[in-house]
């Protein structure tokens, strides 16, 4: 059928850059995982995150911080 696709697509949110703090959706965005795995990483303690009033938000430090992290153990595997 013209006009017909049989893939489905789905909206990705953007995460708009100079923010300090993102939903779990936008940080996923920004490191490239699946929203899954940022809350794996949420419950894992390896992201850090703030209340405000009922919702979690993740800071960019945090964010940072991770990268950093798995920056360094990937240097020192290397050695």
């Amino acid at each position: 059928m013209p006009g017909y696709s049989a893939t489905r697509t789905r909206s990705v949110p953007k995460a708009p850059a100079g923010k300090l703090l993102y939903r779990a959706e936008e940080a996923a965005v920004i490191m490239s995982l699946s929203r899954t795995a940022i809350f794996g990483l949420i419950r894992s303690g390896d992201l850090d995150t703030i209340k405000i009033g009922h919702r979690r938000r993740i800071p960019l430090s945090s964010i940072q911080d991770y990268v950093a992290r798995q920056l360094a153990a990937g240097a020192e595997s290397v050695s």
